[in-house]
């Protein structure tokens, strides 16, 4: 009972953090999402605090750091995408820089090192589009894409939790995450897709088969996401990623969906929508 009012409560605060954050405006949306970047980057490199691989954490956090403040610039309209070819050398100096670290394993390190970048910071840097998307006027920052991604995200899990504690009965990846079950799934799934209906009533600018599209691909990419991360864990003998959130482990625990449903969302915005 303890631990569920723990989990209450950090989840309500977490939400009204966010919300707040998000709603007041461009630049406290980015203040805390380069917050979730930075955690996560910490929690990622601290996995591999017992290991030979030594991922490079300074310029993890560097290229993340510059890949989200490009692409909120980018996204604004304030530099063209041509500044994105800024990051090439970026990578590259990843590799010559372990030439100088002395290492054990510098394949591995310089591999690690890119699939942080690419795990974490690349599907955050994309958050930007969806909050200066070319829907609106001047590429003006609008919030309601992203609160609605984030919402989808949370009532799908919430579904999913609710019919699999209720009838679930046949595992959906058993070896992996063996709570969970496809009548959670598939009840998840269909009161996302309810929610995504609703959603469509507030966001008219997309039409509804757009969001009922939004939705399916939101469930599959974030269950992904979810099993990626429980791989992680598993592998490194951990039950969560940090504690920076009581009762809900650490930044790559909560929002691991995210990290695989923002590209896919915004890949369909700007393949299907836009």
């Amino acid at each position: 009972m303890k631990k569920l009012l723990t989990r209450t409560i950090t989840g309500i605060v977490l939400v009204l953090v966010m919300l707040t954050a998000i709603l007041v405006g461009p630049y406290s949306f980015a203040v805390l999402f380069l917050l979730i970047l930075v955690g996560g980057i910490a929690e990622f490199n601290k996995l591999f605090h017992q290991s030979e691989i030594k991922p490079n954490q300074v310029l993890s956090y560097l290229i993340s750091v510059v890949l989200f403040t490009l692409t909120f610039l980018i996204a604004q309209g304030i530099l063209g995408f041509a500044f994105l070819f800024m990051l090439f050398p970026l990578f590259l100096i990843v590799m010559a820089a372990e030439l100088y670290r002395k290492q054990e394993k510098p394949v591995e390190n310089i591999a690690t090192t890119i699939f942080c970048i690419v795990y974490l910071a690349i599907p955050l840097s994309l958050i930007n589009f969806l909050v200066f998307p070319a829907l609106s006027t001047g590429n003006a920052y609008t919030p309601k894409l992203l609160i609605a991604l984030i919402s989808l995200i949370w009532i799908y899990d919430s579904g999913a939790y609710l019919f699999g504690v209720s009838i679930g009965k046949h595992r959906l990846f058993e070896r992996i995450s063996p709570k969970k079950s496809w009548e959670g799934a598939i009840g998840g799934t269909l009161t996302a897709i309810a929610a995504a209906w609703a959603i469509g009533e507030f966001i008219p600018e997309i039409r509804t088969v757009h969001w009922i599209a939004i939705s399916i691909l939101t469930v599959i990419s974030s269950t992904f996401g979810d099993l990626t991360e429980s791989m992680f864990k598993r592998h490194f003998g951990i039950k969560d990623s940090g504690h920076i959130l009581p009762g809900h482990g650490g930044m790559l625990d909560r929002f691991d969906s995210l990290f695989f449903a923002v590209p896919v969302i915004v890949m369909y915005l700007k393949l299907m929508v836009e």
